[in-house]
């Protein structure tokens, strides 16, 4: 039996978020992923039994990514407004960072199938932890998850994908949105 080799599953992993995003999840076949990761169809399934199996593992482990990565920008002693900028900002700063893969799995949200195994409260569950905590403190209102969720990423989103503004009009934008979700999360 062949051994698993990070590198090249890294590669494999790259591979079809490039492919997915040029040819969707269809026309990226498992013989262009490997033909794109420089290894042949066999040692893909070293490492995943099919292209769905693939898909719903990348998919996952993408979906968590941006959030371990935001949790990394959150200070312990900062107040609640400084939290939500925290989170707007860091989450701002991962789509631009990650594009490829903030696309990839904006595209794989979209798919019934995926999305049904990995939803946006799983993946935030520290952030959620942390919003608790400050909610249990008094600082921010004790909304829903999933509205939470709603009123803290989507937005970002939505001004991430929009790339016709430059960066003062983004900046303004993003400064905006912080002063609406202070308004609305936080207890005065």
């Amino acid at each position: 039996m062949r051994t698993k080799d990070f590198d090249k599953q890294q590669r494999i992993k790259e591979a079809m978020v490039r492919l997915i995003l040029q040819e969707g999840i269809n026309g990226a076949s498992v013989s262009k992923i490997a033909r794109e990761a420089g290894v042949s169809p066999a040692t893909i399934y070293i490492y995943y039994s099919s292209k769905e199996e693939m898909l719903a593992e990348v998919f996952q482990e993408y979906s968590h990514q941006s959030y371990h990565y935001l949790m990394r920008q959150i200070q312990p002693e900062m107040d609640g407004g400084q939290l939500i900028e925290a989170i707007v900002r860091g989450y701002f700063a991962y789509t631009l960072e990650h594009e490829e893969v903030f696309s990839f799995v904006e595209q794989c949200s979209r798919c019934p199938t995926l999305s049904s195994n990995v939803s946006e409260e799983e993946c935030c569950c520290e952030v959620f932890d942390l919003l608790h905590e400050y909610q249990d403190r008094g600082e921010v209102r004790r909304w829903s998850d999933p509205n939470l969720a709603a009123v803290l990423f989507s937005p970002v989103r939505f001004i991430a994908m929009d790339h016709s503004r430059g960066p003062e009009m983004l900046e303004a934008q993003l400064e905006e949105l912080i002063q609406m979700l202070r308004e609305l999360l936080l207890v005065h």
